[in-house]
């Protein structure tokens, strides 16, 4: 059996990159790309996947998308729940007290369908032994992200991290990604996951129908624990009443417009004056 190489494409910034450089012969071709749909990312995200799947077909790289669940159907009616607990690292409040579940959603919504996918590729069962190796997976995390390295539990798979192997950072994926492309790849997570930064949920809250998800399934897990109080949010409050409006949106004129607007009046006053860093 030979060994099948297989990028883990998240359509994020790092697994773009690799796709991408692939395609440009900056580095081997995979045989394959996967991408392991939880069913919860963000249209902007599925819209990057549907190019990334055009371009890298242009160049003999086919993009498989498997899906064997679908996370924020599974909060709402509760078949995520594994002892009582959701596979999502969630904030659980008890006695006033905050912590956060085991993030075990990766693993379930992500790696698991893609070794189902793989063993569907070479031919063989699911319960099939493998020889060692047969899978090299391709992993964008980059060397910024080098403690996320690690090695697979199944025997049959080797990691491997083409981005730091070139001691490429995040930074550095975004700048090829601009000279090579121009383009710009959005963040790659579920729409409701935990782990978001207060940029990111801005970003949800910016369309509608995203945060209207977030805000339904953060409902529906509040008292999914019979002993825990469950949040999407870090701050352990309803999302729905954190406040994520931008000074824009309360109506706030932006610092650098009032910047602008001194420097054009010092301007006038002073024709001899010539910005030279502004």
């Amino acid at each position: 059996m030979s060994k099948l190489k297989v990028l883990s494409l998240g359509a994020g910034v790092q697994s773009s990159t690799l796709l991408l450089m692939a395609c440009k012969d900056e580095i081997e071709k995979p045989d394959v790309a996967i991408f392991a749909d939880t069913g919860w990312e963000s249209g902007a995200t599925y819209k990057h996947l549907d190019w990334l799947k055009i371009e890298a077909g242009k160049y003999g790289i086919p993009v498989i998308i498997v899906q064997e669940y679908n996370i924020k159907y599974d909060c709402l009616n509760g078949s995520e729940l594994h002892h009582g607990m959701y596979l999502m690292p969630i904030f659980m409040r008890l006695n006033g007290k905050l912590s956060i579940g085991k993030r075990q959603c990766t693993s379930n919504y992500k790696i698991r369908p893609l070794y189902h996918k793989v063993r569907e590729l070479l031919g063989v069962s699911r319960r099939a032994r493998l020889p060692k190796d047969a899978l090299e997976l391709w992993i964008g995390i980059s060397l910024d992200e080098s403690q996320r390295i690690y090695n697979a539990t199944a025997g049959w798979v080797f990691n491997r991290f083409p981005l730091a192997e070139r001691f490429m950072t995040r930074n550095d994926c975004e700048l090829w990604l601009h000279n090579n492309y121009h383009i710009t790849v959005p963040k790659s997570s579920c729409v409701g996951c935990p782990y978001h930064d207060k940029r990111c949920w801005q970003d949800i809250y910016s369309v509608p129908d995203e945060w209207a998800d977030a805000v339904l399934v953060d409902e529906a897990i509040r008292h999914g624990h019979p002993r825990y109080e469950q949040f999407l949010h870090n701050s352990g409050r309803p999302l729905a009443e954190i406040d994520l409006r931008t000074p824009e949106d309360r109506g706030q004129i932006p610092f650098d417009f009032y910047k602008q607007e001194r420097i054009t009046l010092f301007a006038k006053s002073n024709p001899l004056w010539l910005p030279s860093n502004h």
